[in-house]
């Protein structure tokens, strides 16, 4: 039986649990990080008592192999810059979402994560167009798998990011590279808009691509 890998969680908010206890259920192991540990005192009724919740360079170290970072888009370049050592040795999935932030260069949000890790990083878009409550209902109402659109320059980070995805009931969509991730960025508002016109803002709604 192959070993999943080890996944550290920058963040604690509403997608990081989300994702992390979907996470936790196909069987990985699961350390958050947090700024403030300590306090999370009703973490582990949130999330199960298997999880570990550390600061965030015990996070990075305790992963192994990939970390996912959640936090807020605006604490994203300052974090990524003060343990960019620490990340260089990890697949880092980037899931946030730049909204009125986005680079006026034309850039992915996950491009400039990926630059100031420094040119070994191995960092993926994904998540970026899921809602958090979706992740407990990968199966979406006509009985198919949701989609997670992904998007990176590391062809193995790629194929390890694809089966993570699987591995929690997705179905992953590669979207081609980081560059190209930039229309991830420009999705998620779409999204949310429509939510909340078509659908009374649920927030079980989710992106599909379909043949005619």
């Amino acid at each position: 039986m192959t070993r999943k890998p080890r996944i550290g969680i920058l963040g604690t908010g509403t997608m990081a649990l989300a994702l992390g206890k979907s996470l936790l259920a196909a069987g990985h192991f699961v350390a958050f990080g947090s700024r403030r540990a300590e306090s999370k005192n009703d973490f582990h009724e949130a999330v199960g008592t298997e999880s570990r919740i550390y600061g965030y360079q015990a996070a990075i170290e305790d992963a192994g192999e990939i970390v996912i970072i959640t936090l807020p888009y605006k604490e994203v370049a300052a974090t990524a810059r003060k343990l960019g050592d620490s990340l260089r040795n990890k697949i880092v999935i980037d899931i946030t979402n730049p909204f009125t932030a986005q680079p006026n260069n034309g850039d992915s949000g996950a491009q400039v994560t990926a630059s100031i890790i420094g040119d070994d990083a191995l960092v993926i878009a994904a998540f970026k167009t899921n809602f958090a409550a979706t992740f407990e209902n990968p199966i979406d109402s006509t009985g198919e798998p949701r989609e997670v659109h992904y998007a990176g320059d590391d062809e193995e980070a790629m194929k390890a990011v694809k089966q993570l995805i699987r591995g929690i009931g997705f179905k992953p969509v590669d979207c081609g590279t980081l560059a190209q991730a930039v229309v991830l960025d420009h999705m998620v508002p779409l999204m949310i808009r429509l939510d909340a016109t078509e659908l009374d803002a649920q927030h079980l709604s989710s992106f599909r691509i379909t043949l005619g």
